[in-house]
């Protein structure tokens, strides 16, 4: 992700080129994975990345979101930008369950590292 935050999130935006065009793609450094998802997906504790996970709306809205497996479930939620509710979760079960029914989802993968 370098040391520039303007890059940073400019090339957060550039990945809903590969999701437009269904090429799995992600921004992997030292202590995130990061990619983009419009549509409903499982997650396998044992291929995450780190610890936590957050979901952040980059559009508008991400509709009827919820989440199963994790230690602050969701059902049925309105995720809108400027709320922080999706940030820092984890998975609790083995495999976890993410669904909505419109928008686009950042998903961050993240681990603290000294």
């Amino acid at each position: 992700m370098g040391r520039r935050f303007d890059h940073a999130l400019a090339n957060i935006h550039i990945l809903t080129n590969a999701l437009e065009a269904d090429i799995p793609c992600e921004i992997l450094d030292v202590n995130n994975r990061i990619y983009l998802s419009n549509k409903a997906f499982t997650l396998k504790k044992s291929n995450l990345y780190g610890k936590y996970i957050s979901f952040i709306p980059l559009t508008s809205s991400v509709k009827n979101l919820s989440l199963t497996g994790f230690q602050y479930p969701l059902r049925d939620y309105e995720l809108t930008i400027g709320k922080s509710l999706g940030v820092s979760n984890e998975v609790t079960e083995d495999v976890a369950k993410v669904a909505f029914s419109d928008g686009v989802l950042i998903v961050i993968e993240s681990k603290d590292c000294a």
